[in-house]
């Protein structure tokens, strides 16, 4: 009776002792999920900073183009205050000489209508008034010249007129000329004016974003909190779930009869996300198999974790001895269950596409706690069994 009651409570303590690891696995695995959503809410945010960053950029460039342009108009501005002063000029001594050529042609008229009333001396009239062919020749010489003289100062009134008039056009045309360059620049100016709007518009835009997604990160960071203390709890209630050893190293998880079982087409550690959704730092490997390639177990060991997420699609979670984890996942189903002991070489998987990825492959990580940022490098700690001619990306 002793022995069924001992075994009865042993039977109880173990199943209290796999249903608390299977908790922490799952805490785990949702602590798994808001890194992930930290990670991609960083880089978003990141990318976000970088896009204002040259918001910013572009908006010091138009303001230095905009300073040009506003140099460029007072310039043109000062031009044309000058060319207008100059046309004023130019008028105002185009209306004196205007005034100044009436005044002299008034003088002609006036000139001829005296000698049309009292009769234009004839050389007859000098010659007979003269005393001497010296006073005749001086009289008729005088008459001339003041004939010349008198159409010479219209002529010169008159070519003066002229000058200046054609003086004046060329400093309208200037002006002309001025005026299109100063609506030309003006345009400029305006339109550099509306995209800087548009730019600073942007820029707060990108602000709010950037304010929105740290909110969100704070958010997930507390949430991660609240996780990882879950976790260690759990953890804490859990210990000597499986205390098995081996000697050697972990095997690989694909059989060397199944193709591409040593193509290695993602590296890990940082990388290219290959995919939206993918992590930038790549904490396993990626072996290039097909869907439905089976996966063997790496060492004995106890199935700590089976779940689907989003993220990981089908995984398998294993705990061996000597402190060490794999996990498999991207399948396309599993053979075993959480809770269930495994042997090196067992099947206990088979290789799918699940989960955020590429294409069909197997991830397969060695960690040396359950927990996430544990992992090592497979391919170079050398605890794992690697396989000969590896093609390693």
């Amino acid at each position: 009776m002793k022995r069924k009651i001992i075994a009865t409570l042993l039977l109880l303590f173990m199943l209290i002792v796999m249903a608390t690891q299977v908790m922490a696995a799952s805490y785990q695995e949702q602590k798994n999920n808001l890194q992930n959503k930290i990670n991609e809410a960083t880089d978003q945010k990141n990318q976000v900073s970088r896009e204002k960053k040259t918001t910013l950029e572009e908006i010091s460039d138009l303001e230095e183009s905009i300073a040009k342009y506003e140099t460029e108009l007072n310039q043109l501005n000062d031009k044309i205050v000058k060319l207008e002063n100059n046309i004023k000029s130019k008028e105002t001594e185009i209306k004196e000489l205007e005034k100044e050529y009436e005044e002299k042609q008034q003088l002609l008229t006036d000139r001829l209508v005296a000698i049309y009333k009292e009769g234009q001396p004839s050389f007859l009239d000098i010659l007979l008034s003269s005393d001497s062919i010296a006073s005749y020749i001086a009289g008729t010489t005088m008459v001339q010249k003041m004939a010349e003289a008198d159409n010479k100062q219209m002529d010169e009134v008159e070519s003066r007129r002229k000058d200046v008039e054609k003086a004046k056009r060329e400093l309208e045309e200037q002006k002309s000329e001025l005026d299109s360059s100063k609506r030309s620049v003006q345009s400029k100016t305006a339109q550099l004016k509306t995209a800087k709007v548009s730019k600073e518009t942007k820029v707060s835009k990108l602000t709010s974003e950037e304010k929105a997604i740290q909110s969100e990160i704070e958010k997930y960071k507390n949430e991660m909190s609240a996780i990882e203390k879950k976790i260690k709890e759990e953890a804490a209630k859990a210990t000597n779930v499986y205390q098995g050893s081996f000697s050697g190293t972990l095997g690989w998880p694909l059989s060397s009869n199944s193709s591409g079982y040593n193509a290695i087409t993602s590296r890990f550690g940082p990388r290219s996300a290959p995919v939206a959704g993918a992590s930038s730092n790549h904490r396993g490997i990626d072996i290039g198999v097909g869907i439905g390639t089976p996966v063997y177990a790496s060492a004995d060991g106890y199935v700590l974790s089976v779940q689907h997420t989003s993220a990981r699609g089908i995984f398998v979670l294993i705990k061996h001895a000597n402190d060490l984890y794999t996990r498999y996942q991207h399948l396309s189903s599993s053979k075993v269950s959480t809770g269930q002991y495994v042997t090196r070489g067992q099947l206990i998987a088979l290789s799918g596409n699940t989960g955020v990825g590429s294409g069909a492959h197997l991830h397969f990580e060695v960690l040396t706690t359950p927990y996430y940022m544990t992992e090592i490098n497979p391919l170079t700690c050398g605890l794992v069994s690697v396989p000969a001619g590896i093609s390693r990306y």
